[in-house]
């Protein structure tokens, strides 16, 4: 009988010492600020454009994304063409050293020059060791070489 009251009562610490932990979890999401380009920019096609992004994080980052694709409508995220012109679609990952809180993100990316013309959605994400992502969306538009 005295074994069993060790055992629950060893039971019971071990749960208060695992609620413990779980109010250490780490739920906060990176923060993303994109410094450059600025949103609803103009580039041509052909031209090569800086992203650069400050990413932090309450604990400790562990990954970035970057991801650019065709935005023609401004919510559909794929359309289907038959024109010459590609629906430029772009996308770089990498890790972040680990320890680190803040991070810059520096990138420079080249647009193809039979890029289709229109509207284009930049997305820059981070990852954090605890597995928090966060996803910041822009815009900017890609013309030809004479607009």
């Amino acid at each position: 009988m005295k074994l069993h009251h060790t055992l629950v009562a060893l039971s019971a610490a071990l749960l208060f010492a695992a609620c413990d932990d779980d109010n250490n979890y780490d739920s906060a999401k990176p923060e993303i600020m994109i410094l450059s380009p600025e949103d609803d920019s103009h580039f041509h096609a052909g031209e090569s454009f800086e992203l650069e992004a400050l990413i932090r994080d309450n604990e400790e980052l562990a990954s970035w994304k970057i991801d650019i694709h065709f935005n023609p409508n401004g919510h559909v995220h794929k359309s289907a063409s038959t024109e010459a012109e590609l629906e430029w679609q772009y996308s770089l990952n990498g890790n972040i050293e680990p320890g680190l809180q803040s991070f810059t993100l520096k990138q420079t990316i080249s647009i193809p020059v039979d890029t289709k013309h229109g509207d284009y959605h930049l997305g820059v994400y981070a990852l954090d060791k605890s597995g928090n992502e966060t996803v910041v969306f822009q815009e900017f538009e890609v013309t030809d070489a004479g607009h």
